[in-house]
């Protein structure tokens, strides 16, 4: 090949390297640019399961497998206090009333008999009441005797889960909502977390006349 025409030929390159050069640099400076956006962009979050309440419950109720699921948060989010299995729940009853979705933690859950179920420095009292079949698990009440004097007898007890002993169907009718029969159907109690001070008065009132609830917030 005659070398005029290999000089044309460098002549052209060179000519489309120089007019090209601008595209050149653009597509440098973008590789630059992604690759220090990769390199800076922040690990994926850490997460973690924590358990929920897949419906609406009541406070006393308790809960079983199909109440609880599982979601994802963020790691950072979640409180270590947050129960993450299904098997944390297992003989568990809502301390409150709790939304659908509740993260679930061992304060809103209570294990164990009435005792158990009772708010630290409080005693269990089974309490005869003129009226208990508006009263849930969970609520505050003040006790009054019904007797002449009208005394205060104790201040924001609290309505404890009946004991669940296995009764059946007949056994819960002749209970009540919130208490166990001792003497049939006309003689239910309740059961409520008062202060040891208060206990003694509650419980003499109870034996020998009516105490009468009166909801507090």
């Amino acid at each position: 090949m005659d070398l005029s025409v290999h000089g044309r030929i460098r002549d052209r390159l060179r000519l489309a390297a120089w007019r090209s050069r601008f595209v050149v640099a653009a597509v440098c400076c973008g590789l630059a640019a992604w690759t220090t956006v990769d390199a800076v962009r922040p690990a994926p979050p850490v997460t973690r399961e924590v358990l929920v309440t897949a419906r609406a419950l009541d406070g006393g109720q308790p809960l079983g497998a199909d109440d609880v699921t599982t979601v994802r948060v963020d790691a950072g989010l979640a409180p270590g206090a947050l129960l993450d299995g299904a098997a944390d729940v297992a003989g568990s009853t809502a301390a409150v009333d709790l939304p659908a979705g509740t993260p679930l933690s061992p304060a809103l859950l209570r294990r164990g008999g009435p005792a158990a179920a009772a708010p630290p420095g409080s005693v269990v009292v089974a309490v005869r009441l003129t009226e208990s079949d508006w009263l849930r698990p969970g609520d505050r009440v003040d006790l009054v005797a019904t007797d002449d004097d009208g005394a205060r007898l104790a201040r924001r007890a609290e309505v404890l889960p009946p004991p669940d002993e296995g009764a059946g169907a007949g056994d819960e009718a002749d209970a009540g909502l919130l208490g166990s029969a001792t003497g049939g159907a006309a003689d239910p109690v309740t059961l409520l977390a008062v202060s040891p001070q208060e206990a003694a008065a509650v419980s003499a009132a109870s034996g020998w006349g009516a105490v009468a609830p009166v909801l507090v917030p």
